[in-house]
């Protein structure tokens, strides 16, 4: 006897014949009425498992994966090999059932998960209740944005990606301390030169000044965690420069949140905290 597990769950081949197993085509049954019923795919794995069959071999467990690929199996209905369990009625109307609930898929998930509140900073929800108008939700602060289509969207945010792959440079960081320590470089230096110039020279004052002038030199040049994140972008960004596509993977790698404006527009915020719409770093907190 073939094994199941070749087999739909409700059938058997005997003797090179395709038969119907009793028990386990009347839960067949059972699970297409009661899910035209209103019972989830949950609620009906939960019934399939009290009834101790088995969906394959060694599976004594049910999952609302298992109930979906039976409510999805034309076999059951359409002729064929098979010998009909469930008439086509029932299961066109059980079609119509699950793809009414089926959620409606984005075609770009991959930027859909980085989509964030420009107000606040954390992840907006895609709101299409009101379709064919899309809105961005979020839960945080209440801001609401849109209506904007998701091609809208996507090729807004391809734009803005590619603009960075011809232009690496956009990927640096603004340096807003260096003016500042340079300026009070130029000073402990101007004072340790003088000191020097005196005919008697105090080492107790001299030496101090010399450490802090030291110190101040060593702040200005100190490279940072975000300059190494940043030598990497721009190394990348190069390799890429000449993308007429926007590379999926190689936007999950360097861009670590797309802020969603009130209008509609889009700034990429990269993994070195690089805003390359504005030249800012945006401080909203870790999550």
């Amino acid at each position: 006897m073939k094994k199941k597990r070749y087999l739909p769950f409700g059938y058997r081949m005997i003797g090179g014949k395709i038969e119907i197993i009793s028990e386990e085509s009347d839960l067949v049954q059972n699970i297409f009425r009661s899910y035209l019923a209103g019972a989830s795919l949950q609620q009906l794995a939960k019934l399939a498992e009290q009834t101790g069959l088995q969906f394959r071999e060694n599976a004594n467990v049910w999952n609302k994966n298992m109930i979906s690929r039976i409510l999805d199996d034309k076999r059951y209905w359409q002729k064929g090999l098979f010998p009909a369990i469930i008439q086509e009625e029932l299961a066109l109307q059980v079609s119509e059932l699950k793809s009414s609930k089926a959620s409606p898929k984005t075609p770009f998930h991959f930027l859909q998960k980085k989509i964030c509140c420009f107000q606040c900073g954390k992840p907006l929800s895609r709101n299409s209740r009101s379709l064919p108008k899309i809105y961005w939700d979020c839960k945080d602060c209440g801001t609401k944005i849109g209506p904007i289509a998701d091609n809208e969207l996507l090729d807004a945010t391809k734009e803005k990606f590619l603009s960075v792959c011809q232009s690496p440079q956009m990927t640096e960081l603004e340096s807003v301390s260096n003016n500042f320590l340079s300026m009070k470089v130029v000073r402990l230096t101007n004072e340790i030169n003088q000191m020097l110039d005196q005919r008697e020279i105090d080492p107790d004052r001299l030496l101090p000044l010399i450490l802090e002038c030291a110190t101040e030199k060593y702040k200005a040049c100190k490279v940072t965690e975000s300059d190494h994140l940043t030598l990497k972008l721009k190394a990348l960004f190069r390799e890429h420069h000449s993308d007429e596509e926007l590379d999926r993977e190689f936007f999950e790698q360097t861009v670590k949140q797309v802020i969603l404006q009130p209008d509609g527009s889009i700034q990429l915020r990269l993994i070195n905290e690089k805003n390359n719409m504005k030249g800012e770093v945006l401080l909203w907190p870790e999550r």
